[in-house]
């Protein structure tokens, strides 16, 4: 997933090269004062990092040891300001703490980005997301809706309050009405949420899937449009990989940003979908069929062409294939000849072998990297989501059996990516 998760340690190679860290041939003795000038510089660091990853594990655990050796009864932050001015040794023990979580911080990062994962816990909230960020999530997963003034916001729930009956529909109110509910977040607001962390370390990535663009092709240009300012105006544009349900919203977003990494979430389900390069169930013609209840539309659909839909207007929509249009598959392999990703869902699959796993893993292993050669013959990239359950386990398996270059979907903590990982190039 080069464009997607960059690999942090070459940058951190690079970092070290740049700042002569290695070139001891040049090396000269710090002053007293030069030391003292780096060491209040570190410091300011550690403290501005552990404000930023509060909630993460142990830089929180870290922090309520300084709130209890600092200041009992307040909050983190204030803490880390009276710290700021602390001295002695116990102050030097504390920001040694500190700087020993951060770096736990890092390795989880680390991990994130040379695993390709992807935090896919729903977002609606600027609360929500904040508390993903401190946790140390890399890369938050943002579902992306329009209200009737084309204004994005961040929302996994086609209504805009968490009563799900009883709230309207985002994209029959203005921007003003949304706003008014306080119940979810703008992706103006959110990406300016998110500068922060990628300021921090420019591995921090975003994955924003796009829910619904209308009820009809002609207003896809300007919607996308919407997005492509907010993300030129915070130099954003390179940090975002686009996801969605649909084929039609996925070559509306391929026309607005060609240069970007792309997934179709649209669920490739086991046994339906046998073999989805040739053939399909029943070797019927091409047909598709949709399934609608309240709240819900269901598309099965074996047709190889990209069909128009509303594609989630007001409706939470889901695709199963028995066929990949052939558009679709030229436009995500083209991206991946061109070094770019371009992937497609391979989480129900995945679902469907975690249940086999407890029967028969011989069976689960089979069905994994029999889809995930159906994937790979089409020149398209993996997206899979892990079972919560031993997160560990469950990546370093789906990676050996649907391959390294799949993208990850997590709902696990950040603070679980922390462990000790292989290299990926080692395994």
């Amino acid at each position: 997933m080069e464009k997607v998760l960059n690999n942090s340690s070459e940058n951190i190679k690079e970092e070290k090269n740049e700042s002569g860290w290695d070139d001891l041939e040049n090396y000269e003795a710090e002053s007293a004062d030069e030391q003292s000038a780096e060491s209040s510089d570190s410091r300011e660091k550690i403290l501005e990092r552990a404000a930023l990853y509060k909630k993460f594990g142990k830089v929180a655990l870290a922090l309520s040891e300084i709130t209890k050796s600092l200041a009992e009864g307040d909050s983190a932050n204030e803490s880390l300001e009276k710290l700021e001015d602390f001295e002695g040794e116990q102050a030097d023990a504390l920001i040694n703490q500190l700087k020993s979580a951060l770096g736990d911080v890092d390795r989880s990062l680390a991990n994130q980005i040379d695993y390709n994962i992807v935090n896919h816990k729903q977002i609606n909230t600027k609360e929500a997301l904040e508390h993903e960020l401190q946790s140390g999530t890399s890369v938050p997963e943002l579902d992306i809706r329009f209200d009737k003034d084309g204004k994005p916001w961040i929302s996994h729930s086609p209504r805009a309050g968490v009563r799900f009956l009883f709230s309207k529909h985002i994209h029959k109110l203005s921007s003003e009405e949304v706003a008014k509910t306080g119940q979810r977040l703008s992706l103006e607001e959110g990406l300016d949420i998110f500068k922060k962390y990628q300021e921090d370390n420019p591995n921090h990535k975003v994955v924003l899937e796009i829910k619904e663009l209308g009820a009809s092709e002609a207003s896809h240009a300007e919607l996308l449009n919407n997005i492509k300012s907010l993300l030129e105006e915070r130099g954003l544009t390179e940090t975002a990989t686009f996801a969605t349900l649909s084929p039609s919203i996925l070559k509306s977003v391929h026309d607005a940003f060609p240069e970007n990494s792309k997934i179709l979430n649209g669920g490739i389900a086991p046994v339906i979908s046998y073999d989805i390069a040739e053939k399909s169930l029943g070797e019927s013609e091409d047909k598709e069929f949709a399934v609608k209840i309240p709240g819900v539309e269901l598309f099965f659909s074996n047709s190889t062409d990209v069909k128009d839909h509303a594609d989630g207007y007001g409706k939470q929509t889901g695709y199963l294939w028995t066929r990949l249009p052939k558009e679709t598959v030229n436009t995500l392999k083209a991206m991946n000849e061109n070094g770019q990703v371009g992937a497609a869902s391979l989480t129900v699959v995945n679902k469907f072998a975690n249940i086999l796993d407890k029967l028969s893993p011989k069976t689960a292993e089979k069905l994994r990297r029999h889809y995930a050669e159906q994937l790979d013959k089409m020149g398209i990239r993996k997206q899979v989501a892990i079972s919560k359950s031993n997160p560990r386990e469950s990546l370093l398996r789906t990676k050996e059996q649907m391959g390294k270059d799949s993208i990850i979907y997590s709902d696990t903590g950040p603070g679980d990516w922390s462990v000790d990982l292989p290299p990926q190039d080692e395994k």
